[in-house]
Order: structure tokens, then C-alpha cells, then sequence
């Protein structure tokens, strides 16, 4: 071989590696009203497993190196209308993405006058083994893992409680978001809540239960709520678990941020929510 063979070949070969190295995006995404910081909005590849959780002060970054050129980044949070990028735009030689979400306006709530006649059911999983354990499929900020709650077809009920048994929490403290969506034909829809709803776990806490009646949430369908992992966390080594148990209605999860979501059948966690319907 040649030098100038040689020479040739180590040059492409390190345009191979340029090319397929990290590519990654950065910003800061606030409201479009007053520029403030928009914290914990979800930032990432629609569909792809690629996706990100933006800090307490809206700072961001994402490697976008695994994305195609059609495929879409999309931002979005509680509250804000999402906005989206087409991946072949942000390839511009610019890392830069700073994102201003207009704040979605909606009406407010009629309040609701409760039937006086209630009875209280436990939707979901009250599983509290902790021999059976089960945690996120992912540690990628974003991850996801709930369950589907089923209720009777043709009335309303009214969420009070949300409750997760945790087996194990070895970190001092994790911030998480809890989100209910919609749920129909085996497909989740929309977040059912106008405002973010944020748990708090502490180093060996065994179970959490949140009080839902200031969100004034109804339904009438089956619905899935999840835990969703916002906060970066240095020690990664560290565990979070929930309590599990077969069967229980499988687990619904997603890898990351603006990611699809799968149901893994046959296995259920210990999350639950305490609610009430009018009697007969």
C-alpha cells in the first residue's frame, strides 16, 4: 500500500467518526409571555426513543446524533402549547435552541356539585409486597412506568387519592411528575390535568399518597397514570423501585421524552388511585 494510500484511507476514516459523533443541541426553554424559565419541560425526538427533560431552570441538552433529518423534535409541557423542529433544520452548525412555549389558555372548570350517594373503589394496584420489585425500563430523563386504572362504563368518578408503594429508594431525595392521560383502544391520549403535578420521594419512604381533589380531575373511561423521572441524578448507582406483583393490569412505559408508549403485559406495579362514583 502506497503512503498516499495510507494517507487516504485514515482520512476518511476519521470523517467517518466526525460524522457519527455526539451531535448535540442546547437551549433553554421559557414562556413566550414573560420570558421566564418553563422547568421540567419534556424535549425530544417524536417516536424515536431519543428525548430529554429540561432542569428547574429550563436548561437543556440533547444529543441528536440517532435522529433522522425527517424525523421531529418536539417540545412541550403542562399548560404550553408544544412546538416542533423538523431534525434537518436544527443541523445548521448552530448547537443553540433556545424555545418560548405559549401558555395554553383554557376555560375553567365549572365546579361540580358531587353526589351525595358516593362509594369509594381502589383503581389500580395496591401491590405493597416488596419482595416483588419493579423500577423504570430507563434511566434517561423522561422515563416513564404506570398503569391502566379501569373503571365501569357509564359513570362518572370523581380521583381523590393518588398512592405508590415504593420498595426501595436509596437516594436521598428524587422529584418526580405524575401524569394522568386518556386512555382508549389500548392507546394513550392526552395529559387530563392543566397543571404539572410534582412528587417529592425521600431515602427509604415505603408509600406516597396525594391528595387529586384540588386538580377537580372526572372521568369517565379508563385512564393511566405514571410516575415520570425529571430530575438528573449524580449517583446513578443508587436504586428506585416500586413494589410489583403479577398480573395487575401489565405496565404501561415509555424510554424518554416524547417517546411512544409500550405495555408490558402478565406483570403489574404497586400504584394505585382511591375514587368515587354515584351509587345506584
Amino acid at each position: 500500500m502506497t503512503t498516499n494510500m495510507r494517507i487516504y484511507i485514515t482520512i476518511l476514516l476519521l470523517l467517518i467518526v466526525s460524522l457519527t459523533k455526539a451531535q448535540m443541541i442546547q437551549g433553554r426553554v421559557t414562556d413566550a409571555g414573560g420570558q421566564q424559565a418553563v422547568p421540567y419541560a419534556n424535549i425530544g425526538i417524536v417516536n424515536r426513543g431519543i428525548g430529554t427533560v429540561a432542569d428547574g431552570r429550563g436548561n437543556y441538552s440533547l444529543d441528536i446524533s440517532g435522529a433522522g433529518d425527517n424525523d421531529t423534535l418536539q417540545v412541550s409541557c403542562i399548560g404550553f402549547l408544544p412546538r416542533q423542529f423538523r431534525v434537518e433544520q436544527l443541523r445548521t452548525g448552530n448547537p443553540t435552541l433556545d424555545v418560548a412555549l405559549e401558555e395554553n389558555v383554557v376555560n375553567l372548570a365549572e365546579v361540580t356539585i358531587r353526589p351525595r350517594n358516593m362509594k369509594s373503589v381502589v383503581l389500580g394496584n395496591d401491590f405493597s409486597n416488596k419482595n416483588i420489585a419493579a423500577g423504570f425500563s430507563s434511566d434517561d430523563l423522561g422515563s416513564e412506568a404506570g398503569t391502566v386504572m379501569q373503571v365501569k362504563k357509564g359513570k362518572t368518578y370523581y380521583l381523590s387519592t393518588a398512592g405508590f408503594n415504593i420498595a426501595k429508594c436509596e437516594y436521598d431525595s428524587i422529584l418526580f411528575r405524575m401524569n394522568i392521560y386518556s386512555y382508549k383502544n389500548g392507546k394513550v391520549g392526552d395529559v387530563l390535568h392543566n397543571l404539572p403535578i410534582y412528587i417529592k420521594v425521600v431515602k427509604d419512604q415505603q408509600r406516597i399518597q396525594l391528595d387529586l381533589r384540588p386538580y377537580q380531575l372526572e372521568v369517565t373511561d379508563d385512564f393511566v397514570m405514571t410516575l415520570e423521572w425529571i430530575q438528573d441524578l449524580a449517583n446513578r448507582d443508587e436504586s428506585f423501585m416500586f413494589c410489583a406483583g403479577f398480573m395487575g393490569g401489565g405496565i404501561t412505559w415509555r424510554k424518554t421524552s416524547q417517546d411512544g408508549f409500550q405495555k408490558l403485559p402478565g406483570f403489574g406495579i404497586g400504584m394505585y388511585c382511591i375514587a368515587e362514583y354515584e351509587k345506584n
